[in-house]
């Protein structure tokens, strides 16, 4: 079965997912970049939103191999309590329901009959994105010195008051630039493989100038098979 999976067969949900992605890394990036510019909650809630992807980046693959009734009286509500946890620990909820959004459509197939090559392209798909989670996660924790701080710098967040505003501690907190660094990448790099996949394609499509000269060609051997059968 997963020999004959086709990953490069978009679905409508393909586009909301990596819309939903494109949004993030622009965000991610922005408050890099130009934190002055946006709430200084917003800075928490995105370090806290990559700590939470921790526990949703299962959801994926959990939903997908378990039978619909187990999903839906026991995975659905373990992730909503993970949810109200994600809520009390951000200070503005605007994001929080924004990624609401991601994760049910990641939970989709819990809720519907798809067949066993769509169920095991999620499962294929929920896999990779849990193993470059890991990857991450351990690459910025060790090269977390080696992260540009941009304007996440410690004087920035000393003026904001930022450590004032912040409900826990840790890396991912004291260093707010490293979850936002790994979130950019977490994001964007799929985003940019979606849209290298979609642009192949279409120029596959228009530029073969083998194309038509293998149709005239396989007609002209038709029609001579054709003319020389009949003559026999």
């Amino acid at each position: 079965m997963f020999a004959n999976l086709n990953f490069t067969k978009n679905s409508p949900f393909s586009f909301i997912e990596y819309g939903f992605q494109a949004y993030y890394a622009t965000v991610f990036l922005m408050v890099w970049l130009h934190p002055e510019q946006h709430p200084v909650s917003l800075i928490n809630d995105l370090a806290v939103l990559m700590a939470f992807e921790f526990i949703m980046v299962h959801s994926g693959v959990f939903m997908a191999v378990m039978p619909k009734k187990l999903s839906f009286f026991v995975f659905f509500p373990m992730y909503g309590l993970f949810a109200l946890a994600f809520n009390h620990s951000v200070i503005n909820t605007n994001i929080f329901y924004i990624y609401l959004l991601t994760v049910l459509n990641r939970m989709r197939f819990a809720f519907s009959d798809v067949g066993p090559e769509v169920r095991a392209l999620q499962i294929g798909k929920s896999v990779s994105k849990a193993m470059f989670y890991f990857f991450l996660i351990f690459a910025v924790a060790f090269g977390n010195a080696l992260i540009p701080k941009f304007g996440l710098t410690e004087d920035f967040l000393e003026k904001s008051n930022y450590f004032d505003s912040v409900k826990s501690s840790g890396l991912f907190i004291d260093k707010p630039y490293v979850p936002i660094c790994m979130g950019f990448i977490y994001y964007s790099l799929p985003v940019l493989y979606f849209i290298y996949r979609i642009i192949k394609k279409i120029g596959n499509r228009n530029n073969d100038p083998f194309q038509e000269e293998k149709l005239i060609f396989s007609r002209t051997i038709y029609n001579q098979k054709f003319k020389s059968d009949i003559k026999q």
